[in-house]
């Protein structure tokens, strides 16, 4: 201590310490300044406008002579420039600032002083801090920020010091609660930026010191005790109005546009940006509105301040010696960040073995000889099991699937042509008149439209990538989700990694991959969530912020999979009453079981809430989700076994495993686990009638999405017999439970096998890629007479199936979009005069439904069908490469203006009118068409079902449309004329509300409220 004493006694130091409101901390401050073992030291004190007597304490403890008062929060840069004016520019050549919630140790002066006097470089030093009140943990080692200025100070939470952060002694900037500065630095560079009034502040002066050739250093032998009273909130100050975070946000902002170069200055606003605004949509998401509204209002202030920070600017600029490059090593990176976030995410993924075996502390003996490739690629399967796994299977469903990866539009299946635009996908969904399917309808689009555009945006609008990562990406998700899942029922990482592996490649997910069921693959990727969802809320352990996640993550997830299949929304209700069944004759705390009962019913209750008004006209049309398909007629044990007899089923061999696996998972499970066990076969079982019982009463649904509920619960059951097979198998000597053990993995392993082979071995029947789903000529002639339909018809012997689709074909816009009835209707009875040969005119009425083309692709020339049509007087065949094209000659476009006695003439049979004494109107907007009309005593017909909300305007006059089929309506008069319908309003406010709701309970999975949170670990019930 005295060799410091002599080192430093020469240097003189001016402490400018600066309080406000600090009077709980500035007592110890001020003892700890007076303890300090260098001698030269002059105190000046600035009072911030407090008003807790911490002036009073200033003055009893200094003088009045030494203590500045303002009668105003003036910040911190000012208080110090206020307290260098007083003292005048002969003062001591270092100075030393300090916050009123600093205590130094008795040396650390000293120490800094030593320090700056030994290396003429040094602009600024600084001490490193430890908390206040744990004065064994670190508080900041130095700081820097990456490139888009997040600040980070060097240690990890809780982190105790022991010496091991005290070799980083270049940092980018040093806190002003303890700076040792150079007074000629300080004044050379003018100080402090007076606008920043606190926070940034220490991180403007320091980059500036970089930037004009000096460094910036922390002395870790100099130690101080911080309270951070801003920062942590002890303290608001001027924060009490404007908030922290709008300082924090706003200078850092104005520091980064000073400092940085003309070339990083670049790339990093526009990255600061994004980030900021990802930033406050998570605060919007959490319900954290002020830090949103502070976040925004900082971007503000810098926008009204642009001109004087670039006056700023040119000042720092001017005296740089250093550039950027220079300085690159001072700047944290965002990479370790992201690898941060990623590990917490894999670790809540794919958790961690509870009892890992620990590794030897030291080796002995000669050292080990190099192992083969064989062993270390055992090593890593053992040591790195959902890696391995994971790359496998991403490499194995690539392969698989290449041959629909290659270039050109992927049809088949559920897939349909996707559209140029995310917009496509949002319009129609928001719009009150959805044109997407065959015919116009104002009935709710599913939500899966707009889940569609979202994906679609995700994939940056690309039409390739979207319909390829809608089969792809949910194969990954659930496996993801099973291998979180499968915590649930084993500690071990192994059998977690198996029992997920073993769900994603089991028989009900190769064939709904095979048929392009896209419901059933997202039904498939949401199962686990769901399963661990249910799993949380119910787990009596589980705190009451846990529950209100997996409530929220339940109800959402249940939406997003009933969306795209109505029947999960069954599934989810049928495993809430079970597991609700479960709890009350088990427990027999009535606290408990209410609260669990309530969680249950929102779970199951929201997500129905969450998808109005299309949820609700699904209850209200149930004839929507009845089809009259053929059933397979399998009995119950080839459900129940996976293997129902279809060609997209990989057959019995790949069932057979699964079926020993819940076996396995009984015997070794039911004492240890009986309500898990029996929860698990009950699935089974249910999931295997349940789509043995669809394939013949005729839902609107894939049977084999039951099969997908029978497979998670069997891939469960392994999970489970693995969690406590081993204990039970190390009790008895070597026999029938070794083998049978033995046996059932081996059984799931060949299961796995099998359906891996089929699926790298599948010729991808159901799908096209590159091929138009209409001749190309079909959907360019629309430029020519206006918007038509065409009728697609498959013949198979007395069998007529068809749809009805616009001229560029069937669009992905148009998923789960149900078709108005009286639409249809109207085309059936056509469809079934023109193929039966009944009437000779039946193509006329197909005419004035606005088709043009009927084409049969793959169709034969020698079929009825084709007899049919050649006895039509109104259709004329088209030659195509392949199947049968026909123009029918009398039609009309979707909306046209005739006379009154065409107009009479069409709504009493008596023909179509030629085409070219018609006038077409263009379509604009989804249920809007717009023209100009001459003749005032004339009708407007637009072949779309009439629902009664249809209108025309003209010059300020409006016209309804007539009962009829179609919309017919007298014009109300001449000159520009509007045909909309009038249900937009409405949808829109409806759709409005479901976004809420949705953003609603998006929040309350991030961030459960706080009557949630404030129980903390506390169980409910306990």
């Amino acid at each position: 201590m005295t060799a410091t004493r002599d080192a430093t006694a020469n240097t003189d130091v001016l402490v400018v310490l600066v309080s406000h409101d600090g009077a709980p901390w500035l007592p110890r401050t001020l003892d700890a300044l007076e303890a300090q073992t260098h001698p030269a030291l002059d105190v000046v004190a600035v009072d911030n406008a407090s008003t807790d007597g911490s002036r009073a304490l200033l003055m009893d403890r200094l003088g009045e002579d030494r203590v500045l008062v303002t009668d105003r929060d003036i910040g911190f840069g000012a208080a110090v420039a206020m307290a260098l004016d007083a003292r005048g520019p002969d003062g001591p050549g270092y100075v030393l600032l300090l916050h009123d919630d600093l205590a130094l140790a008795e040396d650390a002066v000293a120490r800094l002083v030593t320090e700056l006097d030994a290396d003429p470089r040094l602009g600024a030093v600084g001490p490193k801090l430890r908390w206040w009140d744990r004065p064994d943990e670190l508080y900041a080692v130095g700081w820097t920020i990456d490139v888009t200025g997040r600040a980070d100070n060097g240690v990890d939470p809780g982190e105790i010091d022991q010496g091991q952060r005290d070799q980083d002694r270049r940092v980018l900037f040093v806190s002003t609660a303890g700076m040792l500065v150079r007074r000629e630095v300080f004044d050379a560079l003018g100080g402090f930026d007076r606008r920043y009034h606190l926070f940034r502040d220490d991180l403007d002066l320091c980059w500036r010191i970089w930037l004009t050739g000096h460094d910036v250093e922390v002395v870790p032998d100099a130690v101080g005790l911080h309270v951070g009273a801003a920062a942590n909130y002890h303290r608001l100050g001027q924060t009490r109005f404007l908030g922290p975070r709008y300082f924090a946000e706003r200078n850092t902002l104005a520091t980064l546009l000073k400092n940085y170069g003309a070339a990083r200055l670049v790339s990093v606003v526009p990255l600061f940006l994004l980030v900021g605004v990802a930033k406050v949509l998570g605060f919007l998401l959490t319900r954290r509105v002020s830090d949103a509204w502070q976040t925004v209002r900082a971007w503000l202030w810098n926008i009204l301040h642009l001109r004087e920070t670039w006056r700023y600017r040119r000042r720092v600029q001017s005296r740089r010696v250093r550039g950027d490059a220079e300085l690159a090593g001072l700047f944290g990176q965002i990479a370790p960040r992201l690898r941060a976030y990623g590990e917490v995410m894999a670790a809540w993924i794919a958790g961690a073995d509870v009892d890992p075996a620990p590794e030897p502390a030291h080796r002995t003996g000669p050292p080990a000889e190099p192992r083969s490739m064989v062993a270390r690629s055992l090593e890593l399967v053992r040591r790195r099991p959902s890696l391995v796994a994971g790359s496998t299977l991403v490499v194995l469903i690539l392969a698989a699937v290449w041959p629909l990866l290659l270039p050109g539009e992927l049809r088949g299946g559920d897939l349909a042509a996707w559209p140029d635009s995310p917009t496509a996908f949002l319009g129609n969904y928001v719009a009150g008149w959805n044109e997407a399917g065959a015919f116009g309808t104002s009935t709710a689009a599913s939500p899966a439209q707009a889940l569609l555009g979202v994906l679609h945006l995700a994939v940056g609008g690309s039409t390739y990538l979207a319909p390829r990562a809608l089969l792809v990406l949910p194969l990954l998700v659930g496996w993801l989700l099973a291998l979180r899942a499968a915590q649930e029922y084993s500690r071990r990482r192994p059998p977690r990694v198996v029992a997920a592996t073993a769900y994603t490649l089991s028989p009900p997910v190769l064939a709904a991959l095979t048929r392009g069921d896209v419901g059933a693959l997202v039904v498939f990727a949401v199962l686990p969530g769901i399963v661990i969802g249910f799993a949380t809320l119910s787990r009596r352990r589980s705190d009451a912020s846990s529950a209100g996640r997996a409530v929220a993550g339940t109800a959402l997830l249940t939406a997003v999979g009933a969306a795209f299949e109505p029947l999960l929304f069954a599934v989810v209700a049928t495993a809430g009453a079970t597991i609700a069944v479960v709890v009350v004759v088990r427990s027999t705390d009535r606290r408990w079981r209410l609260a669990v009962l309530a969680r249950i019913a929102v779970a199951t209750l929201a997500p129905f809430a969450l998808l109005l008004p299309w949820s609700w006209e699904l209850v209200t049309t149930p004839q929507a989700l009845t089809s009259a398909v053929e059933p397979l007629g399998d009995p119950v044990w080839r459900w129940l076994l996976l293997a129902p007899d279809t060609a997209v089923f990989p057959g019995v061999v790949a069932g057979v495993g699964f079926v020993l696996a819940g076996v396995l998972g009984l015997v070794f499970g039911i004492r240890r686990s009986p309500w898990v066990v029996t929860l698990l076969w009950l699935a089974a079982v249910a999931g295997a009638v349940a789509a043995w019982w669809m394939d013949r009463t005729g839902i609107d649904a894939w049977p084999g999405l039951g099969l997908l509920v029978t497979a998670a619960a069997f891939a469960g059951l392994f999970a489970v017999a693995f969690a406590h097979g081993q204990a039970q198998l190390s009790r008895h000597a070597f026999g029938w439970r070794q083998l049978a053990a033995l046996a059932t993995v081996i059984g799931v392993v060949v299961s796995v096998v099998v359906v891996a082979v089929d699926l790298v071995t599948q010729r991808w029947e159901y799908y096209a890629v590159g091929e138009p789903p209409l001749p190309s000529f079909v959907a360019s002639a629309a430029a020519d007479r206006g918007d038509f339909r065409v009728l697609v018809v498959h013949a198979t012997g007395d069998e007529v199936a068809w749809d009805v689709v616009d001229a560029e074909g069937p669009s992905m816009a148009a998923y789960r979009l149900r078709d108005e009835p009286r639409g249809l209707a109207w085309v059936r009875e056509g469809v079934e005069d023109l193929v039966s040969g009944h009437d000779p005119r039946a193509s006329d009425r197909l005419g004035l439904a606005g088709i043009r083309y009927v084409y049969a692709p793959g169709q034969p020339r020698d079929t009825a069908f084709a007899t049919a049509m050649s006895t039509q007087d109104g259709a004329e065949p088209r030659p195509v490469a392949t199947g049968l094209l026909y123009e029918l000659t009398s039609w009309l476009p979707r909306a046209v203006v005739l006379p009154a006695e065409d107009a009479e003439a069409v709504a009493t049979g008596g023909g179509v009118p030629d085409l070219d004494e018609v006038q077409v109107l263009r379509r604009t907007d989804p249920g809007t068409y717009r023209g100009h009309l001459e003749d005032e005593d004339a009708v407007i017909l637009v072949a779309e079902p009439n629902d009664g909300q249809w209108v025309a305007t003209a010059r300020g006059a409006t016209s309804s449309a007539q009962v009829d089929d179609l919309v017919r309506v007298n014009t109300p008069g001449a000159g520009a004329v509007v045909v909309s319908h009038t249900g937009s309003t409405a949808r829109g406010l409806a759709v409005t509300g479901q976004l809420l709701v949705v953003l609603l309970t998006i929040s309350l999975a991030l961030r459960p409220p706080r009557f949630a949170r404030s129980f903390g670990g506390r169980e409910v019930g306990t």
